[in-house]
């Protein structure tokens, strides 16, 4: 994928995601329904975030959340 149109798919999703932010705020303080809203931009944010990382960036982070998830069996004994 060309390097522009990542960089331009990394933008709107940060200002997705920045509005995301700002929504959740103002639910909080208001009192607002904003639930659909808050989902379809922040799904439709996450989907351009995805496409504007190369691939091998998205291989390191898959690594990194596997192995933060996964159980680690590597304790040592106290003796």
């Amino acid at each position: 994928m060309n390097k522009e149109l990542q960089g331009l798919f990394l933008c709107i999703a940060a200002l997705g995601l920045a509005y995301t932010i700002l929504m959740l705020i103002l639910m909080l303080f208001t009192g607002i329904k904003l639930f659909k809203t808050i989902a379809i931009v922040f799904t439709l944010s996450a989907l351009l975030f995805t496409l504007g990382l190369s691939k091998d960036i998205r291989v390191r982070i898959k690594q990194k959340i596997l192995t933060a998830i996964t159980p680690q069996n590597n304790r040592y004994s106290a003796t």
